[in-house]
């Protein structure tokens, strides 16, 4: 995998339906998986989340991912990829900053596609053009979202374990569909306001 190929990943995922899950790297949202992983990770998933969860799941075609799941999931066949490397590391934020064979401070960061961002407990993967593609649950989104470079506090980058960075060529502009959850949560607010 090289970095412009976790680019292409991580747009395809940007512009699908996607919703924060720690533990999970691209799966289908099913009730089954949220029920496994609020029990692997109690402290993690509320029980509002876990209903909000359900409803998602309930809907339609939704993704669970987390921070380093966004990078995982190219490589373990998440998001309808297929299995390409099962050997990968199962690396969490830390373990894969520490894996990592190139990294520096991000105002020293070159401009080469797919590289990752970091800030303690939280990693992103830079696209070109100022832009970060990252999963997450926040001020910023829910689930895979696209944010400028200088909108998330990130201090460090580095060259992911097992991708290849030969290409520093820029990247075109992504474009980003809609999401129909921005739609969704609009709805479920509304409803509530009702009751």
């Amino acid at each position: 995998m090289t970095g412009r190929e976790l680019v292409l990943n991580c747009e395809k995922m940007l512009n699908a339906n996607t919703v924060y899950m720690w533990g999970c790297y691209g799966q289908r949202l099913t009730a089954d998986l949220i029920e496994r992983k609020s029990k692997q990770y109690p402290n993690r998933f509320s029980s509002a989340r876990k209903d909000y969860l359900q409803i998602l799941s309930d809907s339609g075609e939704w993704y669970a991912c987390d921070c380093a799941g966004l990078i995982k999931n190219y490589f373990w066949g998440g998001f309808g990829n297929k299995l390409k490397y099962s050997a990968l590391n199962d690396y969490g934020t830390e373990s894969m900053k520490k894996a990592s064979k190139r990294s520096g401070k991000i105002s020293q960061m070159p401009e080469i596609p797919g590289i990752v961002v970091y800030k303690k407990g939280h990693i992103g993967v830079y696209v070109g053009n100022g832009d970060v593609i990252e999963c997450t649950l926040g001020s910023r989104g829910d689930g895979v979202v696209l944010t400028k470079l200088t909108a998330a506090g990130w201090t460090d980058w580095f060259f992911a374990p097992d991708v290849q960075y030969e290409d520093d060529r820029p990247v075109k502009k992504i474009y980003v569909k809609p999401k129909i959850k921005d739609i969704f949560k609009k709805l479920i607010t509304r409803r509530d306001k009702l009751k």
